[in-house]
């Protein structure tokens, strides 16, 4: 099924996080091109990567899209939108950690963020994204989607 126009860019965002969290989970297995296995290295790469990716993209799902959810969800439906926030604090957490690792959890807290990185944007792929394009309005649809571009632009610029 193709993905409904609005949620294009988050989906094209979501690549970048798996490529991430492939990453992470495969610790020292990982494929050397453009990644270092020092865990010191990915730590501060995982820290950019929330700053100037994750954090931003959070803040775009829980400004446009989790009040429509909340709004236009059926009840059984809602309990997705609590699991999607307590993931970006989790993954907040973890990110506010590795700017300053304890050594000895790095590898553990490394491969946790990857797993929940994983977790988060296929649940939002696989049930969020489709619960959305089933239940909001047109309407809410074309201005949900202005606004994740609006967004975007002005992020870039």
């Amino acid at each position: 099924m193709k993905r409904h126009d609005s949620f294009i860019p988050l989906s094209r965002e979501h690549h970048d996080g798996l490529l991430l969290a492939t990453r992470l989970q495969q610790g020292r297995n990982a494929l050397l091109r453009l990644w270092s296995h020092d865990l010191s290295r990915q730590a501060e790469y995982v820290v950019r990567f929330f700053d100037e990716h994750l954090d931003n993209h959070f803040q775009t799902e829980e400004t446009f899209i989790f009040p429509l959810a909340q709004k236009f969800f059926h009840e059984e439906q809602q309990p997705i939108i609590q699991q999607l926030l307590d993931e970006h604090n989790e993954l907040r957490e973890l990110a506010d950690f590795l700017r300053n690792p304890d050594e000895k959890k790095l590898e553990c807290t490394l491969t946790r963020f990857g797993e929940i990185l994983e977790r988060h944007i296929r649940a939002e792929e696989r049930q969020l994204f489709p619960i959305c394009e089933e239940t909001f309005p047109a309407e809410d649809l074309g201005t949900l989607g202005m606004n994740i571009i609006h967004r975007h632009r002005q992020r870039v610029t």
